[in-house]
């Protein structure tokens, strides 16, 4: 066994500390030296058994080699009088597994009456246990303990690079999203988007607030509070979900400016401050994008097909890693978007997070690192954002496809920064998307004058034009305009109909 990998069982009851749970398998599995050595084993992401089983935690538990226990305020549903925690906790002692218990909290003042005498029980057997607050002090917890136990029982010890790395990683993790705070009631989230939210996590359609209140508590968008059993939503759900973010964390509102020039001005042309649930946020956002670039037109076959000046992939991708990686603890310092005539600039409070550095993402040769992971998995449920560290990537892709220059890099004076560069009014370089409608090659389009790419907008716009239409419209003279026309008749793009003063020109069968 020495060789392989060493199975560590997470156990807890599940919904209860879902955050935390998913806390710890993200922590084994991308710090360099335990992802290495150690297998996370949480319950709900093994296969079903092959057989059913009264307990079939049991026969994971069974196969492991390391056994954590966290432990908060609820007991559990009991099966033969004891919980599934307690019977995981009872195995992982007659196994005489490497074992630490994680309990939640200073006190133990709101617990199950249960829990009290589990943890008493655990106390007894004069069993190793830590009480922690947040996931910043669990992962710090559990990833010395796992060194020591990797150490002692293996003979296994991190290299300094990845000892360094291990703990930037820890460093690098926010507790903003997981304040719990009871100034803003639950009635303050914005009903559309959490039941959007509700449904793409579960499946399923809501029925009220209250019944999507345990999900967005599994997810660490709310907490309740033991005293008086109310629902709060935590600063991650205030951010992610409220109606109005702004008004308890003014730092999370967006500043958005447009400039007339390549500089600022005291006089931009658009300017905007938004306050909102980040999904919506995003998409007006976006809008404001659209409403202050520019959109020149391309004819495509026969169709006039309008073009946007960013790629809309890129714009999002950049505005989706500023709200998931920004460092929401840092409040002199709001994200701000500016447009100017030649760029679109995305600036986010805070560096990248260790062990990430600039060289790296402009590399392409780093892991993913989630800052913020509760709001990082809200923006994947969303279909936002991937949490494989391939944005950066993909918005240069989204660049270069579009005929612009990749994007740059860049940090200063506490911000990241992302620079879209535009055409900077040179249009002919931006590319048609392949989903543009067309009728035509590009091998014939390619043979078009000016004059027949203005007929044939006409031609779309109005369904037919005439010799008179040309001559009035395009300043020539009758045997220029039959040119044009009979070219296109050839071409295969018009057909002609009728006959004498009738005659038009529409668009080829």
């Amino acid at each position: 066994m020495s060789g392989a990998k060493k199975r560590v069982f997470i156990s807890s009851v599940q919904k209860e500390l879902e955050p935390e749970r998913q806390a710890l398998f993200s922590l084994i599995s991308t710090d360099p030296f335990l992802k290495t050595h150690c297998t996370p084993i949480l319950f709900e992401k093994q296969s079903p058994p092959l057989h059913p089983a009264e307990k079939p935690y049991l026969l994971e538990l069974e196969q492991s080699q390391i056994y954590i226990l966290m432990i908060d305020r609820e007991y559990g549903p009991k099966i033969d009088g004891l919980s599934a925690t307690h019977h995981e906790y009872n195995l992982a002692r007659q196994k005489n597994l490497p074992s630490l218990a994680l309990i939640k909290g200073t006190h133990d003042k709101g617990r199950d009456k249960e829990i009290r005498f589990f943890i008493s029980i655990i106390k007894e057997d004069k069993f190793t246990y830590k009480r922690f607050i947040d996931r910043i002090d669990l992962k710090k917890e559990v990833y010395h303990w796992l060194l020591k136990v990797l150490k002692e029982q293996y003979g296994l010890t991190p290299s300094r690079e990845e000892a360094d790395s291990g703990a930037d990683t820890i460093e690098a993790a926010s507790t903003f999203e997981s304040q719990q705070q009871n100034e803003m009631p639950i009635t303050a989230l914005d009903k559309d988007q959490s039941f959007k939210l509700y449904s793409y996590l579960s499946g399923r359609k809501p029925k009220s607030i209250s019944a999507i209140n345990p999900i967005l508590r599994m997810r660490g968008l709310v907490w309740i509070d033991a005293d008086s059993s109310t629902f709060y939503p935590t600063a991650g759900g205030i951010v992610f979900l409220s109606q109005n973010p702004g008004l308890r964390y003014p730092h999370c509102q967006v500043q958005a400016d447009a400039y007339l020039g390549i500089k600022r001005s005291g006089k931009p042309r658009s300017q905007k401050e938004f306050s909102e649930p980040i999904p919506k946020l995003i998409e007006k956002l976006l809008d404001f994008v659209h409403h202050n670039t520019e959109h020149p037109t391309r004819i495509i076959g026969i169709h006039n097909v309008e073009l946007d000046e960013y790629p809309v992939e890129a714009v999002r991708e950049a505005l989706v890693n500023a709200f998931a990686h920004r460092d929401y603890e840092d409040t002199s310092r709001k994200i701000q978007l500016n447009i100017f005539t030649d760029r679109l600039v995305v600036a986010s409070p805070g560096y990248p997070p260790k062990p990430v550095t600039l060289a790296k993402l402009r590399k392409g040769d780093y892991e993913s690192c989630r800052r913020n992971p509760v709001i990082a998995e809200c923006l994947a449920a969303f279909s936002m954002m991937e949490q494989r560290g391939t944005g950066f990537e993909r918005m240069r892709t989204a660049m270069l496809d579009h005929g612009l220059d990749a994007p740059s890099l860049d940090q200063k004076d506490g911000y990241f920064i992302i620079t879209l560069y535009g055409p900077n009014g040179n249009f002919e370089r931006i590319q048609v998307p392949d989903f543009a409608p067309t009728t035509a090659p590009p091998s014939v389009e390619s043979k078009l004058n000016e004059r027949q790419r203005a007929i044939i907008i006409q031609v779309h716009t109005e369904g037919f034009v005439t010799n008179k239409w040309c001559r009035e419209n395009l300043n020539v003279v009758r045997d220029t305009a039959h040119r044009d026309l009979s070219g296109l008749v050839d071409l295969k793009i018009l057909e002609r109909t009728g006959q004498g003063r009738a005659t038009r020109y529409i668009l080829a069968r």
